[in-house]
């Protein structure tokens, strides 16, 4: 493969990467509200985005591996890469410029929302406990005992 076809390549992993980001910020608004059927699209969102973003990187190493090798080196530098070719290794190094950021933006995104929704799952968590108590006794075994209903008064 060519130059400008890593170049192609890395442009289409940074707009997937980009139109992630932006689902991503979207999803605040999907976890505050629970919504559960949203949730999930945007779960095989994700998945399919990861297929996506590997098969590009994948490729795109294939792709800088050829240039490698068509100059008989096994790895190259965006600095040789420039060297070679200015303005193509110049245009790779930008758009892996904004692929890091937005990388970095994705993580933090990431971190957020996952914070978010633990802190859902401990409301839920809460509600469902004060719905559905636990019993506090124990039977000699330490295993808990589920009270069994009362069919006589429990009044002294």
């Amino acid at each position: 493969m060519s130059l400008s076809a890593a170049i192609s390549l890395s442009l289409q992993l940074r707009d997937a990467l980009a139109a992630e980001v932006k689902r991503s910020r979207e999803a605040r608004a999907v976890l505050k509200g629970m919504q559960i059927d949203a949730l999930l699209a945007q779960a095989a969102a994700r998945e399919e985005f990861n297929q996506r973003s590997a098969h590009l990187s994948d490729v795109l190493a294939r792709a800088l591996g050829d240039v490698a090798a068509s100059r008989g080196l096994k790895d190259v530098t965006l600095q040789q890469l420039t060297e070679w070719a200015p303005f193509e290794g110049a245009q790779l190094a930008s758009v892996f410029a904004e692929v890091r950021a937005l990388t970095a933006a994705l993580q933090e995104l990431d971190d957020f929302n996952q914070a978010l929704a633990e802190r859902a799952l401990t409301f839920v968590r809460a509600y469902v406990t004060h719905l559905a108590p636990r019993p506090a006794a124990y039977g000699r075994r330490g295993v808990t005992l589920v009270p069994e209903a009362s069919t006589r008064s429990e009044r002294v």
